[in-house]
């Protein structure tokens, strides 16, 4: 008996040293190969369109376009047959990230050492590579002998052309950490100074980036897909920018180009760039994953002095992350032709349905905000009605007297709280301030089939007070440090935040609960139209499961949301989605507050309506409010440019107070000083939306001289000037800050 209870003892200690071990971490232990497993045949993949093939130079891949015998690589590829030579005749080694496929950023948590890693230095000449082959494709293991960590990277081949894909359960780890993976970071790589070339990042509307050589360094920019995490703990806030709402990114060089998506864990990825970078020689985008979260800990010392200290999760993501990257050739290598590419992905691969009608007009109208009053000398908080329910029916009516229907409204800021942070959904009710729920449902009988859509607003995701069946406590998000991520307003002057201002993000695995309890009062008062401003255009992480990584790193954020909207469409409700991240404005009836402008980082040659050209003529969209820019008539310029609709956000009277608000909606805003104006605008605009009425624009221009010019698919053109001089067109001479519209 003792020897088969010491037999039993030895098979479980051996158990514990394979490769399936866990090391705590969430991840595999470490097992060093023994030597590399290169594969004897070059090509790994063949199809219709293209081939695929291992570069066992640097362990990279190939894709070759078998109709025209274009290549597009890993690592750029020279195109002649000599060798590149620097100013003195000697060979050019490119930098080894540039003939790296992976780039692996590593964390010691017991040194706090953090290193980055390359897989053509430290795997393919400092490490081992070996293989096994898969359906259409290839699995390559890189091992990083120094870091003591496995990389592995799966190689399809698809239609439409390559698919880069790693899943986080099977990377093996030792002490070393890995914190962030970067894939292919010069597939979307041009070598500098390329004729018409540039790269394409999806910040806000769109940007373009110049090849241009600038110094050593170069530039170089980096943003999180679908925005920061706020539950990254910040000393201050810097500024409010536009962010990236697309999981996109592309580069072109002369008349070849590539539009990669970040199809696998996209809200845990980044768009990193550099450009001009003399170092590189090349100028690229590429997405780097965050595989473990962290948050900034912030200690408050004496004298005012802070100290931030970085802080990781120890559990990566536990979803596979991938890069989706399509050749272009011709006509449609440029961001015309991405945005193309991206569209159709949606539309395969995330469901994204064409809804039929168009819409050229949308309101946005803002019931309440808290103010602070007194009684006796005894200060209290209560709701200043800015709209009140009868008056917003007041507005719509007298909008569709002077420009008929067909337009869209949003009701926001009609809860308990108005349009402040109170109870989570506004506590699924009207505050009577404002109505009531009877005078809602009626409101919504009353626009049914009058050819308007009503969308009721609620806020499902910021809360400061406990509610029925919710704690602040159990249900808010905790950051990677293990405390609740807890959100401010800043101060705009300092920059700092307003603490007394404190709210909570809910937890995003209690989105489905919320909704569950939503809609039954969605049902009970016939509200056909829903909106989710703040599901719709934010993601962030939860760390409160110490067991469960699904909401790791943003991870899960963009399926449980998309639940909680496939939801509310099951019951034939209608969506709108206003500053839509790219999960939710694929699910939307229509997307409102569009961006129309990007980040204007100085890394960018100049914005380019890409997100517009993406969703035109497939999902009616409108612009952010006009009234709200510091530049009305670029507004409108912008979204004449896009072919979108205007976007208006209202409120029928104003108190003094309100000019400290912290929240953006209410300058410029009353109805009665404004409308004039949208009604001009709107009615100038009219026979153009309706010529354009579901069409996709199917090419963007951005002439030499800063003329703008956009084809639909019907063939109308609209060329529109933001220069301080007069343009030559097609169709004659275009004044400073006008447009032209042809057929």
């Amino acid at each position: 008996m003792i020897k088969k209870i010491l037999i039993i003892l030895s098979c479980f200690a051996i158990c514990l040293t394979l490769t399936s071990c866990d090391t705590g971490f969430g991840s595999l232990k470490y097992v060093e190969a023994n030597d590399s497993d290169i594969p004897v045949e070059s090509v790994i993949a063949q199809n219709s369109n293209y081939i695929l093939e291992l570069d066992k130079d640097n362990m990279g891949i190939v894709l070759t376009d078998v109709k025209t015998n274009e290549k597009w690589s890993s690592t750029p590829i020279n195109d002649s047959d000599e060798p590149e030579l620097d100013e003195f005749g000697m060979p050019i080694n490119k930098h080894p990230r540039v003939e790296s496929i992976l780039a692996v950023e590593c964390k010691n948590f017991e040194s706090d050492e953090v290193n980055t890693y390359f897989s053509y230095t430290d795997a393919v000449q400092g490490g081992y590579v070996t293989h096994e082959v898969i359906e259409n494709g290839i699995l390559l293991k890189y091992h990083f002998a120094d870091a003591s960590v496995m990389i592995p990277l799966e190689c399809t081949l698809t239609d439409n052309g390559v698919k880069l894909s790693i899943d986080p359960k099977k990377i093996e780890e030792n002490e070393n950490k890995v914190i962030s993976l970067s894939i292919a970071p010069f597939f979307c790589g041009v070598k500098n100074d390329t004729e018409n070339s540039y790269l394409f990042v999806p910040s806000g509307s769109g940007a373009l980036v110049g090849t241009q050589t600038k110094s050593e360094q170069g530039n170089s920019f980096s943003a999180q897909i679908y925005g920061n995490d706020p539950s990254i703990d910040e000393v201050a806030s810097t500024s409010t920018t536009e962010v990236m709402r697309l999981n996109v990114f592309g580069a072109k060089a002369g008349d070849k180009a590539v539009c990669a998506i970040v199809d696998g864990s996209p809200a845990s990825a980044r768009i990193d760039v550099t450009s001009g970078s003399k170092s590189f020689g090349y100028s690229s985008c590429y997405a780097s994953f965050l595989m473990r979260g962290y948050t900034n800990h912030v200690a408050e010392l004496y004298s005012y002095e802070r100290v931030e200290n970085v802080v990781y999760s120890k559990k990566m993501i536990n979803k596979p992350v991938s890069v989706t990257f399509c050749p272009l050739s011709g006509d449609n290598a440029d961001y015309s032709g991405m945005a193309a590419v991206y569209r159709d992905y949606l539309i395969a691969n995330n469901g994204m349905k064409t809804v039929d009608k168009d819409v050229s007009l949308s309101v946005r109208i803002i019931g309440g905000t808290q103010m602070t009053e007194s009684f006796v000398g005894i200060p209290y908080e209560t709701i200043y009605p800015t709209t009140t329910l009868t008056a917003a029916e007041n507005i719509i009516n007298d909008i569709k007297k002077n420009l008929g229907d067909g337009f869209a409204v949003q009701l926001k800021g009609f809860g308990e709280s108005g349009i402040d942070i109170g109870k989570i959904a506004g506590n699924y009710t009207v505050s009577d301030k404002l109505g009531s729920m009877s005078k809602l449902e009626k409101l919504f009988n009353s626009y049914k089939d009058n050819n308007i859509d009503l969308y009721f607003d609620f806020d499902i995701v910021k809360f400061n007070t406990n509610s029925s069946g919710l704690s602040k406590f159990f249900d808010s998000a905790t950051n990677a440090g293990g405390q609740k991520a807890l959100q401010y307003y800043y101060d705009i002057a300092v920059r700092d935040k307003k603490i007394d201002t404190a709210y909570n993000l809910l937890s995003p695995a209690k989105f489905s609960d919320i909704y569950n309890k939503l809609s039954k009062k969605i049902s009970k008062y016939n509200i056909s139209g829903v909106s989710f401003d703040t599901l719709s255009s934010i993601a962030y992480s939860d760390y409160i499961d110490n067991e469960n990584a699904d909401y790791y790193s943003k991870n899960g954020y963009a399926n449980a949301a998309g639940s909680v909207i496939d939801a509310l469409k099951t019951n034939k409700n209608q969506y709108m989605a206003s500053s839509a991240n790219a999960y939710s404005a694929i699910k939307a009836d229509i997307i409102t507050e569009s961006p129309i402008s990007s980040e204007k980082n100085n890394a960018f040659l100049y914005d380019v309506p890409f997100y517009q050209m993406v969703f035109k003529g497939s999902i009616p969209i409108t612009v952010q409010s006009v009234n709200l820019t510091s530049d009305s008539k670029l507004a409108v310029l912008k979204a004449v440019e896009s072919g979108s609709g205007l976007g208006y956000t209202l409120i029928d009277t104003w108190d003094s107070s309100m000019i400290n608000s912290d929240l953006p909606y209410f300058y410029n805003s009353v109805y009665s000083e404004i409308k004039e104006g949208m009604f001009e605008n709107s009615k100038s605009l009219s026979d153009y939306y309706k010529k354009i009425s579901g069409q996709q624009i199917i090419k963007h221009f951005v002439h030499e001289n800063g003329l703008r010019e956009t084809l639909f698919e019907n063939g109308v053109r609209v060329y529109v000037n933001y220069t301080n001089s007069k343009l030559e067109t097609p169709a004659g001479e275009l004044p400073p800050y006008e447009y032209f519209i042809t057929e």
